[in-house]
C-alpha cells in the first residue's frame, strides 16, 4: 500500500516538471517570435530611410537629356538633330547631348514649327541644313553663333515675321549688316529675311546675289543694286510680291533661272548688256509691261517670259540666235513681236497660248510666211 502510494506521488511530480518544460518551451519560443519580428521591422525602416526622395532623384537628372520631341542622332563624337516636334515658344538647341557636342541641324528640322517664337542655337552648330527652320512663321530674329560654317538654302525659307538674320562678330564663315546675311567678306547676300519691308540697298561690294536670297520677300518694294554686282542667282527674286523697282546695272553678266519668278508688281526691265541669255522662267508669271532686250542677248530661254499677261510688244535683237520652248507662251495681250536679225531656230511652241504678229526686217534671211506657227510680215530695215 505504502509502496502504491510513493509511485502515485512520483507521477504526480513527473507530471509536474512536464508542464513546467513545456510552459517554458512556449515563453521562450514566443520571445524568439517577438525578437525576429522587431529585427524585421527595424530593417524595413531602414531601407525606407535609405530610398533616395524625389528631390534626390531630380538632382541627378543630366541635364543635357533631350525632351521626347527633340529626335537626335549620334554619330562618332557629333550629335545631329534629325527633327522636333514640340510646341514650345521658346527652345534652347543644347551644345551638348549625351556629353557629346551638337554640330549640325539636319535639314527640315524644325520645319513648320509655327509655334516657336524664339530659338537659340547651340555654340557646338557648325552646320545647318536645307530647310531647317522654314515655316517657322513666329519667329522674328535669330542668332548665328561663331562656329556655324555652313547654312543651306532656305534655311529660314517661309519665316514670315523674320526681321533680322545676327552673325557673331568672331563667325569665319558669315557676316550680317542691318539683319542681312552676308558671306564674311560681305561680298555676297545669302539670305535677306522675309520681314524686311520697303527700300532696301544692297551693300557696296557685294558681286554675287545667291541662289534664293530674297525669295518671297513680298514686303520690299525697290531694289538698289551696285554696279559692282556680277551676278543673280537662281530664283533670287521670285515671289518678291511688291517689288516695282529693281535696277540691274551693266556690270551684271548673269541672271538665273526664276530669278523674277512671279514678281507680280514688276512692271518694266532693262536686261544688262553683258548678258548674254535669259534662263528659264527668268521672268515667268510676272507684272512685265516692258522689256528692253541688249544687243548681247543670244538665247532666251524656256519659258522665260511664260504668263506674262501685260506683255503688248517685244522687239528681239539681231544678236539672239534661239527662243526655247514656251519662252512667250501665255502672254494673252501680246500683240506683235519684232525681230530685228535673221530669223532664230525657235521652237514650235514659243508662243504657245498667243497669238501675236510676227515683224522682220527687210533684207535679214530665214523667213517664211509662218514663224513658230504664226504669220509673219516683213517691215522696213532702219536706218
Amino acid at each position: 500500500m505504502f509502496s502504491l502510494r510513493i509511485n502515485i506521488h512520483n507521477q504526480h511530480v513527473i507530471m509536474r516538471y512536464l508542464i513546467y518544460l513545456i510552459l517554458i518551451s512556449f515563453l521562450v519560443s514566443c520571445s524568439k517570435k517577438d525578437e525576429n519580428t522587431s529585427k524585421s521591422t527595424e530593417t524595413e525602416k531602414t531601407v525606407a530611410v535609405q530610398e533616395p526622395t524625389p528631390e534626390l532623384q531630380l538632382e541627378v537628372v543630366n541635364p543635357s537629356t533631350p525632351s521626347p520631341e527633340l529626335k537626335f542622332e549620334i554619330s562618332g563624337n557629333n550629335a545631329v538633330i534629325v527633327r522636333y516636334t514640340g510646341t514650345a515658344e521658346n527652345f534652347i538647341i543644347p551644345d551638348e547631348i549625351e556629353g557629346i557636342p551638337v554640330t549640325e541641324i539636319r535639314a527640315r528640322a524644325f520645319e513648320n514649327c509655327s509655334s516657336l517664337k524664339s530659338i537659340t542655337i547651340g555654340g557646338n552648330v557648325t552646320t545647318i541644313g536645307k530647310w531647317a527652320f522654314s515655316g517657322c512663321t513666329g519667329i522674328t530674329s535669330i542668332e548665328i553663333p561663331e562656329k556655324v560654317e555652313s547654312i543651306g538654302n532656305l534655311a529660314f525659307d517661309k519665316c514670315s515675321a523674320l526681321e533680322s538674320i545676327n552673325v557673331s562678330e568672331n563667325n569665319d564663315s558669315y557676316s550680317s549688316e542691318e539683319g542681312v546675311l552676308y558671306d564674311s567678306g560681305k561680298t555676297k547676300i545669302v539670305q535677306c529675311p522675309l520681314g524686311k519691308s520697303g527700300d532696301l540697298n544692297v551693300a557696296r561690294g557685294v558681286k554675287y546675289i545667291d541662289d534664293f536670297a530674297f525669295r518671297s520677300c513680298t514686303k520690299i518694294n525697290t531694289i538698289n543694286l551696285t554696279d559692282e554686282v556680277l551676278m543673280v542667282g537662281n530664283g533670287a527674286f521670285s515671289g518678291c510680291s511688291s517689288l516695282s523697282t529693281v535696277y540691274l546695272p551693266n556690270s551684271i553678266t548673269s541672271i538665273g533661272q526664276m530669278a523674277f519668278y512671279k514678281c507680280e508688281n514688276l512692271t518694266d526691265i532693262k536686261i544688262p548688256s553683258k548678258v548674254k541669255s535669259i534662263g528659264a522662267q527668268t521672268f515667268s508669271g510676272s507684272g512685265l509691261r516692258s522689256v528692253q532686250f541688249s544687243s548681247g542677248i543670244t538665247s532666251i530661254s524656256k519659258g522665260a517670259f511664260f504668263d506674262c499677261k501685260g506683255l503688248a510688244s517685244v522687239t528681239i535683237p539681231e544678236s539672239v540666235k534661239s527662243i526655247g520652248r514656251g519662252a512667250f507662251s501665255r502672254c494673252a495681250n501680246l500683240e506683235s513681236v519684232t525681230f530685228l536679225g535673221d530669223a532664230p531656230s525657235a521652237s514650235s511652241d514659243a508662243f504657245a497660248g498667243t497669238s501675236p504678229t510676227i515683224y522682220y526686217t527687210a533684207g535679214t534671211e530665214g523667213w517664211s510666211e509662218q514663224f513658230s506657227g504664226l504669220n509673219t510680215e516683213e517691215t522696213p530695215s532702219q536706218p
